[in-house]
Order: structure tokens, then sequence, then C-alpha cells
């Protein structure tokens, strides 16, 4: 697979590479092609960072992106239906993140049908053709994560797990990485194991709950970085933030403030933008008949606050 990722990145240099003075030049003749990049939903930053990258991806390729997500947070149904809108309006490529892996085949299926080609992005796609998945390695990336995470809280203690949306392969995915990692730790108990769906708001209410149900908890550890975030709320409301320790994953700007402010200990630094401008330029090159790689990893390394620094700036820029 890396094999076929190096080939890409230099077929991408060879284009550049054709005796033209700039990228603006390279792109100055090609079709301008209009293309949707549908997310799960616009009520979390990680998404509006996604979109800000397809953006820019788009005007360095000179590309009409659509940005798009359901009305209702993680709603496949709508986002389907939102592809039955660009097959109509005659779009060139579809770009989806699936809120349901499996959910989202039909919709795939029409595009199919259509002649429309689709690429998947940050989550994984079940049914129907598409171009490639363009997105972190979510299993992997979590493991590390809460290897690290549990590494730093001296290997032991009582625990609660926030998972995400059920039938989100991301999800399935982080949920795996992060028993992996527990599974390594004999002195680390998991007191329970819910479904915040990915949201700051549940991630509150959950935690909230949960606050109620165990006297004693070390800390928990998230799936995303909303439901952290959310979570942080809850326990910094019931006075227990100095004894309940939180970890993350996405590294979207409130989480790596958040760490910089010694709230969240940990997250993992997917890079939204990189997703997006991978998963733009993938469906940019198969329309131009060149060969795509079915995966593209984008890194996904843990941030705590030994590194939060270069985050940060990132920021600030």
């Amino acid at each position: 697979m890396l094999k076929r990722v190096v080939i890409f990145c230099l077929v991408i240099s060879f284009l550049f590479t054709l005796g033209l003075g700039s990228r603006d030049e390279a792109f100055a003749g090609a079709k301008r092609y209009k293309m949707v990049f549908i997310v799960k939903s616009m009520d979390n930053p990680f998404w509006n960072m996604m979109l800000e990258g397809a953006q820019n991806t788009a005007k360095d390729l000179n590309l009409e992106i659509k940005g798009l997500a359901p009305i209702k947070p993680n709603n496949v149904e709508e986002q389907i239906r939102q592809m039955e809108d660009a097959i109509t309006a005659k779009m060139d490529a579809i770009i989806v993140v699936p809120s349901d892996s499996k959910g989202i085949g039909p919709g795939i299926e029409k595009a199919n049908r259509a002649g429309i080609p689709v690429m998947t992005s940050n989550t994984r796609a079940f049914g129907g053709q598409f171009i490639a998945f363009a997105g972190a390695p979510n299993e992997e990336a979590a493991y590390l994560v809460a290897k690290q995470y549990l590494t730093l809280m001296g290997g032991k203690g009582n625990y609660i797990i926030l998972e995400g949306v059920p039938g989100a392969q991301t999800a399935i995915d982080r949920k795996t990485g992060i028993d992996r990692a527990v599974k390594e730790f004999p002195n680390v108990k998991v007191l329970a194991s819910q479904t915040a769906k990915f949201s700051r708001v549940e991630g509150m209410r959950v935690m909230e709950n949960l606050l109620q149900q165990f006297p004693k908890i070390d800390g928990v550890i998230c799936a995303n970085d909303e439901m952290a975030l959310g979570a942080i709320e809850a326990i910094d409301a019931a006075k227990r933030l100095k004894d309940i320790k939180v970890a993350g994953f996405d590294g979207n700007n409130d989480a790596i403030k958040s760490i910089s402010e010694g709230r969240l200990v940990i997250t993992g630094a997917q890079r939204p933008d990189a997703q997006a401008y991978w998963s733009v330029l993938a469906a940019y090159m198969h329309l131009e008949g060149y060969p795509v790689p079915r995966e593209i990893y984008v890194p996904c390394p843990p941030v705590n606050k030994s590194n939060v620094g270069e985050y940060l700036k990132r920021i600030k820029k």
C-alpha cells in the first residue's frame, strides 16, 4: 500500500514539473470540475476545519466544491438525500464522510449507477464502489493515544470509555484501538463504556450520569474531542477535575487549547485539512485518469502538554 501512495505522490510531483512555471499554470487549462463534499455535521469544529481544507484545496486545483452536512448531526438518510441532489445536479464527483459506514451504501450505489465517482473521507464505507479512502488509521491511532494516556496515568485506576456514534466505522475502529491498549494494563479497570455519539452535549450529559453512578473515577477515555470537552464540563461542574483526567481524540482547536490550559490530558492530532486535501486531490486525479491508491493514510500523532506548543502555533497562524 505504501508503494502505491509513493507512486501517487510521484505522479502529482510529475504534473507540477512538466515545464510549467507554477501550480496555477499547471491547472489553468484544466477542466473546472464541480464536486460536493458531505461531512457528518456542522456543530463540530472538526468538520468545519475539514470543509475549510477542502475549499483551500479547491482553489489550488481550480475546482468548485460545495460543502454540505445533514441538519441533524450524523444523519445518514439526509446524507443520502444530499448525494441524490448531487446526482441530479450532475456533479463530477461526490466526496462523503459517512455517518453510518453500512448505511451510506445505497447512496454510493445510486452514484455508481449515475456514473458519478465517489471518494470516501475520514470514515470508511461498506457498499457500492468508490475511488478510495483517505483518513487516519483510526484503530492504530486510538491505540497509541490510549496507551500513552494510560502510561501517563501510571497504568492503573478506574476508567470510563465514551464511544462514538453506533454503526460508524470510525467509532468501531477507535473503540477497538482503545480496548487493545486497555488490555495491556492489567491494573486498569473499565467501570463503564457508553456512547456519547461524538457530541459535546451528549458527552456532558452521559458524564453527569456516570459521575453520580461511580464515586471513584480516575480517568475518561473519549473517542473524540467533543465528547471529551463535554465530559470535562461535567467533571468541572462536579468539582472533580483535579481527580479525574480526560483523554480525547481529533486534535481540534478547542482540544489543543484545553491541553495547554491543563484541562485535557491528551488527544490524537488528526488533520482534517490534510484529510480533505488528499480526498479532494484523489478525486481530481481520478477524474483526470490517473491511478489512485485504495487507501491514503494521514498521520495522527498523540498530543499532550510536552508537544502542545507546536500545535498552538498552527492555531495562531
